[in-house]
């Protein structure tokens, strides 16, 4: 059962990781480095809880939304890597920017250029 706070933290992740891909495909640079700064401190945040964090994280892997659940996916590669490829490998098949930008984080991780914890 995740706490009041960091239901927040998730209700506030899923909302920026929206917002993320809203000015990704504006070519809204300034806003999505906003986004981006936002969502890397909601994940500090949500790490911080520890197991329980990371349990609320990858329960947005199941998210309808496609910003969501790749975003989770991405914040979600270091502890688990399966699920998370999984969800990025569905979302790249899309033949549309976001199927793109999916396929690059997962060559991007497949590189080992990320290490986001």
């Amino acid at each position: 059962m995740i706490d009041e706070r960091l239901a927040r933290l998730m209700h506030r992740f899923a909302a920026a990781a929206v917002a993320h891909a809203a000015a990704m495909d504006e070519m809204d640079q300034d806003r999505a480095g906003r986004h981006t700064s936002m969502i890397q401190g909601l994940y500090r945040e949500i790490a911080l809880t520890g197991r329980e964090g990371r349990e609320a994280l990858l329960a947005l892997l199941d998210s309808d939304r496609k910003e969501v659940a790749g975003m989770a996916a991405v914040y979600s590669l270091c502890y688990s890597p399966e699920r998370a490829v999984a969800v990025l490998r569905r979302l790249s098949s899309g033949e549309d920017l976001f199927g793109f930008r999916a396929s690059m984080a997962l060559e991007r991780w497949e590189r080992g250029e990320w290490d986001l914890e």
